[in-house]
Order: C-alpha cells, then sequence, then structure tokens
C-alpha cells in the first residue's frame, strides 16, 4: 500500500513560517509570512512528522511497535496476527487471515489517501515471486545492474565466491588498488546479502580491508562477482509447511583465524523448517 502525499499527513510541534508562494501573493499584505498548521515537503521536520502520525495511527488500530526493528508493527496472535512493515510511505502487510488483511486496508483507507498495489511484486530492489504454498525472493534486477557497471556482465563464471582455504590479511606491501572503486564494489555487494546469504562470508570478509584495499582484495571481489554472474537467478525460498515447525540453528567458528588481529570470526543461520529466516 501507498500513501499519496504522506508528509502532507504529519503534524507540526514547532511554529513554522514561510513567505508567501510567488504569484499567490496578497496584495498589499506582501510583508506578511504563513504560519503552517501541518508539513509540507522540503521541511526538515517532515518526514519525522509523518513518522509520528504514522505511528500514532497503527497504535491506534492495535498494533505494537516491534522493539528490535522500528519500522515493523503487529498486531493480533496466531492465525489472526498480522505484520506491517513501514518505508517512509510504502506499507507492506503479510498474515495468515485474508480477512484481518482486508479490514487492516480500510482501517487504513479511512485515515490517510492511500493506494492498494495488490500482491507485493518489487520492493527496493527485492522482487517477490508469489506462487501457490511458496514465496521466491532475488535481486535478478539489481544483480545484473551490479555486473553491468563493474564491466563484469561478459566474465567468466566461477562455482566458488572465494578460492578455498585462501587467507587474508591487510598485505602492508601491496600494490594498492582505487579505494573509492573498490567500496562501491563491497557496498554493492552488501545490499546483495539480503537475498543472497550465500554471499556473506566472502563479503564480510572483504569488507575488512575498504580503508587500504590492494591487488589481492581487489581479486577477491572480482571472484565474488564472477560467481554471481554464475547463480545470478539464486535467492530465497520459503515454503509453506504442512507440518509442525521446527526451528533450527547452525553455527560455525574458527579460533584467532584472523592474520592481522588475532580475532576469532563467528557466524550463525537459523532455519524455520527448511527455510532460512536469520
Amino acid at each position: 500500500m501507498d500513501v499519496k502525499s504522506a508528509f502532507l499527513n504529519g503534524e507540526l510541534e514547532e511554529e513554522v513560517y514561510v513567505v508567501q508562494p510567488e504569484g499567490f501573493e496578497v496584495q498589499g499584505q506582501n510583508h506578511l509570512v504563513y504560519r503552517l498548521s501541518k508539513a509540507l515537503y522540503g521541511l526538515k521536520q517532515a518526514p519525522r512528522a509523518w513518522n509520528i502520525r504514522l505511528d500514532r495511527s497503527l497504535k491506534e488500530l492495535g498494533f505494537n511497535r516491534c522493539s528490535q526493528e522500528q519500522a515493523v508493527y503487529t498486531r493480533g496472535e496466531g492465525g489472526a496476527a498480522l505484520i506491517v512493515g513501514v518505508y517512509v510511505d510504502d506499507l507492506i502487510v503479510t498474515g495468515g487471515n485474508t480477512r484481518e488483511v482486508q479490514l487492516f486496508k480500510q482501517q487504513m483507507l479511512t485515515e490517510f489517501e492511500m493506494s492498494d498495489l495488490g500482491l507485493l511484486l518489487y520492493y527496493l530492489g527485492i522482487e517477490v515471486e508469489q506462487k501457490k504454498g511458496q514465496v521466491k525472493l532475488k535481486q535478478l534486477a539489481y544483480t545484473k545492474k551490479i555486473l553491468s557497471q563493474f564491466g563484469m556482465s561478459e566474465c567468466n563464471a566461477t562455482k566458488y565466491p572465494m578460492e578455498p582455504k585462501l587467507h587474508l590479511h591487510k598485505d602492508s606491501e601491496g600494490v594498492p588498488v582505487d579505494a573509492t572503486e573498490y567500496r562501491r564494489i563491497v557496498g554493492c555487494l552488501r545490499y546483495l546479502l539480503h537475498t543472497r546469504s550465500d554471499l556473506s562470508f566472502a563479503v564480510r570478509m572483504a569488507s575488512r580491508y575498504i580503508e587500504r584495499p590492494t591487488v589481492l582484495h581487489h581479486k577477491v571481489v572480482k571472484q565474488i562477482l564472477r560467481y554471481v554472474k554464475g547463480t545470478i537467478h539464486y535467492g530465497l525460498v520459503y515454503v509453506k509447511g504442512h507440518y509442525d515447525e521446527v526451528l533450527v540453528g547452525y553455527t560455525d567458528s574458527d579460533l584467532a583465524g584472523d592474520h592481522d588481529g588475532r580475532k576469532s570470526t563467528n557466524r550463525m543461520a537459523f532455519y524455520l523448517n527448511e527455510s532460512l529466516v536469520s
């Protein structure tokens, strides 16, 4: 759902005055100004004012704000539970009960002027494919954009995101490369991690050396891009369960594996049945 002219719904807590708009001045009173009763686009207070208004409206409808993720709201329990994700003026709503979802939409339409965009297909670069019994998340268009941006569209693909048993280090005596370009590549790859958890280790290792990257580190990120080229259609798949829910966690770690600071590295992954959730 999309809120039309969202910032205009914000209520100002401060006194804000603006000059009379060009072409709409009141003759003989050109020296006077207007006092705003609501927010306008362009005001630095507008985003916060809109967020406060939306937060109050959702709480009045019985939603609770998640303490760990401030942009997520929940209402109800069990089969009647609703989850709402907020990104500025875009709202994603999901739940197991269609009636509850429709009720929420009607409640929001009475509060704000909104557009119901239907089933979620695309959101912040993430493509959503919904079929009976499963949901797929991937970033195909974003991945193609990354490869094109860094001249890797026609590169040879590889089967591994990182060479086995490769131990990265600061490479103090190595030849430096363009740090800005290196950071751009790493930044793009980090956003790709939303749907490509198989890249997590390699990208986070490459992220350690953004301060002074060398040819050694540049080869690593190029290896990751080559792997991405060969796995461009990979993503996350969530399958509807037909049995009891089972939460399984996996963890792995090394001891003092960092060659520079002798720090340890550890990571965890949690699956709800067969679906990766964290």
